[in-house]
């Protein structure tokens, strides 16, 4: 009886009372543990000791039967505060049956970060980016966080700001943000002073449905809401507004099978309208590609690693995305990069519906000074549909089929150091054609040949 308790998640203990056994009858008294009260230790600092002792006690009522569950969602949901860190120990109750619970309150650092540097940007706006994320986590002890982003290209500039705070002990958390994105292109396009900008407007809300060691399921509700401009040898080209607002199911689930693994997953459901705002722009659109007005737009990205043995393993990964009609290209999905397939430069392959598998086969290995290195060798194929609802005469004579594929395959080479450094290098050759390219050149004008890839990130 104990193990089935226990098999549920559920503290008991079984005794047997004082009994008269001469029938043959034996009675198993279940003592069901039950929560007896909260003790907070403050280190001291920002932490507001009572509000998280508030979301680790959200489920668990002094003098009532409590589980592991509910003891475990309420202690990682007090980690999940940022700049927080909260440690909870059982010892016994004063009432009998009774389990108190000792909760160590202390900070984290106010700050955190990370900065990066790499070669996933485009051809005409540079390909080498530069990123920094700095957080001000816990500023005001309520455990919300202030965000800042910063990425950096020859002719591309991007910077973001966010605010995120709970929305009491249950696990809420809303977030606002705000971000501006400015291009020129370079290259073939330079004589022709394009330019654009965007300014993007974001708002949301979460709830952990599930939040454990084993399983974790979050859903969140955004809207988002951008505004862009381009503009090419002095004339407005485009003005556009696109708003939508996304349901957003996401988690990660860790199992026992053959040597253990490790999913995680992504799904969202957007439903949105693109208002373009220049007459003649709208024009055009009526008789071609009907942007303007309402879409909607599913997307997934599923993620796998499984143990093969101590020190190898195996990855697959599956994006993609759906639509009802013809979006924005801000919208459209893209084959490759170094996220897609890895044997073809960034945006090559655009399209309103598209998806993409990755599998890596990973081996480990003992790196210099504490490191670790992990060597790999994968396979990528991903599929395009240029235009969900084509229209006559949307494509030249000779260009590619609505839909096409494009295969990769390669190698690389991770390095992760204990304080927080971490590289990845990889070199991608491209298998078969690439319909969408002209003769034996990209999309974007570089030569059909292997690609390489890397990307430095320190986090702190």
């Amino acid at each position: 009886m104990v193990a089935h308790y226990r098999g549920l998640g559920w503290f008991a203990r079984a005794q047997l009372p004082e009994q008269d056994i001469t029938d043959g009858t034996v009675v198993v008294q279940v003592v069901e543990g039950r929560f007896g009260q909260l003790h907070v230790e403050h280190g001291g600092g920002r932490a507001r000791s009572g509000f998280v002792a508030g979301v680790v006690a959200r489920q668990l009522q002094p003098g009532a039967p409590y589980s592991l569950a509910q003891l475990e969602r309420g202690l990682l949901l007090a980690n999940d505060l940022p700049g927080i860190m909260a440690d909870g120990v059982l010892r016994a109750g004063e009432a009998p049956g009774t389990s108190d619970l000792v909760l160590q309150v202390q900070d984290r650092p106010l700050l955190s970060g990370s900065a990066s540097l790499g070669n996933d940007g485009s051809r005409y706006t540079g390909r080498a980016q530069a990123i920094a994320r700095l957080n001000l986590d816990d500023p005001s002890g309520w455990g919300d966080q202030i965000g800042a982003t910063l990425m950096r290209g020859v002719d591309l500039e991007y910077l973001g700001a966010s605010y995120g705070v709970p929305l009491g002990t249950g696990g809420w958390r809303g977030n606002v943000g705000y971000a501006s994105l400015s291009y020129r292109l370079g290259k073939e396009f330079a004589a022709l002073d394009a330019f654009g900008k965007s300014r993007i407007r974001q708002a949301s809300v979460a709830y952990p449905l599930r939040r454990s060691d084993a399983l974790n399921v979050e859903v969140e509700l955004a809207w988002t809401g951008r505004h862009q401009w381009d503009e090419s040898l002095g004339l407005a080209l485009r003005r556009r507004h696109i708003g939508n607002l996304t349901l957003g199911v996401y988690g990660d689930a860790r199992d026992e099978w053959l040597r253990g693994g490790w999913t995680a997953w992504i799904v969202d459901l957007a439903h949105g309208r693109a208002r373009l705002d220049l007459p003649d722009d709208r024009a055009l659109d009526a008789f071609g590609a009907g942007i303007h007005g309402p879409f909607t737009l599913a997307s997934l990205e599923l993620r796998t690693d499984r143990w093969l043995s101590p020190d190898w393993y195996a990855r697959s990964r599956i994006t993609g995305q759906w639509t009802d009609g013809n979006l924005d290209s801000s919208l459209q999905f893209v084959l490759g990069g170094p996220s897609g397939v890895r044997g073809y430069p960034v945006n090559e392959g655009s399209g309103d519906s598209g998806a993409v598998v990755q599998l890596e086969l990973h081996r480990l290995l003992p790196g210099p000074l504490g490191s670790e290195l992990d060597g790999f060798a994968f396979v990528d194929h991903g599929v395009i549909r240029q235009r969900q609802d084509p229209w006559d005469d949307w494509r030249l004579p000779g260009d590619a089929d609505n839909q096409y594929a494009l295969s990769a395959a390669g190698i690389g080479l991770g390095w992760t150091h204990p304080r927080g450094l971490r590289t990845i290098l990889s070199l991608a050759s491209p298998l078969g054609t690439n319909p969408g390219g002209l003769e034996d050149r990209n999309q974007d004008g570089t030569r059909r040949a292997t690609q390489f890839w890397f990307n430095l990130r320190q986090r702190f």
